[in-house]
Formats: C-alpha cells, structure tokens, sequence
C-alpha cells in the first residue's frame, strides 16, 4: 500500500492542521503498541534481537561498497534504540539488563560445556 499525501495544498491551514493530527494520531498508536510489546519478557527479547542484528554496537567499517549497507542496518537501529527508549525507557534498561544475563548464562554453559574431563572419565576413555 502506498502512502498517500496528507496535504494537497500546503497554503490552507485546515489541510496542514488536519495532517498533523493523523500524524500524531499515527504516532501514538505505533508508540502504544510498542509500550505494550515492550511490556513483555517475549517482546523485549525480540526487540533486543532486533537491536543487535542491526549491528549498533559493532563497526561498520569495510573494504567494500557493503559499508552502505551495514551503516543503513546501523542508523535504523540506533532510530529503533530511540523509539525504544523514548517509549519506556525503563523497559529498555531491563532488556538491556535481562539480555546481559541471558549471555553470561550461556558463557558459563559453553565454559562448562568446555571443562576437562574427570579422572573417571581419563581412565575410561
């Protein structure tokens, strides 16, 4: 679906008037629906998933033309970071914090997964 002008005379206030309310209308509606999505343990692992596939917290430096791409990935997700924190900020804080804990259990499960063998084991084995 294509979006559609909003205003088709710029001159006349009603019109401008008009598109800033379905604009704020809009805009309210996207930030209410993220509030709620954000307001879940399922919501804010998706949404963190998103944040760091879009590569904000590494370089987007490359020999080739694919800087492009990675800096457009980035810049989108430095822009959902924003909304993100500008919706509950609190909520991006857990899921930061939920997140950092979620991966120290799975370093401490590839450390254990990576111990040395038992005597018992030596000895069988």
């Amino acid at each position: 679906m294509s979006e559609r002008a909003l205003v088709r005379n710029a001159a006349d206030p009603k019109q401008v008037r008009f598109a800033e309310r379905m604009e704020r209308r809009e805009l309210e509606r996207y930030q209410q629906a993220l509030s709620t999505v954000m307001n879940t343990t399922e919501g804010r692992v998706v949404l963190c998933a998103l944040v760091r596939r879009a590569g904000v917290y590494r370089s987007v430096w490359s020999p080739s033309a694919e800087i492009h791409y990675k800096a457009g990935r980035q810049d989108y997700g430095h822009e959902l970071m924003a909304d993100l924190v500008t919706v509950n900020e609190t909520a991006y804080q857990q899921m930061e914090r939920e997140e950092w804990a979620w991966r120290k259990a799975q370093e401490r499960s590839i450390d254990a997964s990576h111990t040395a063998r038992t005597t018992s084991e030596d000895e069988n084995g």
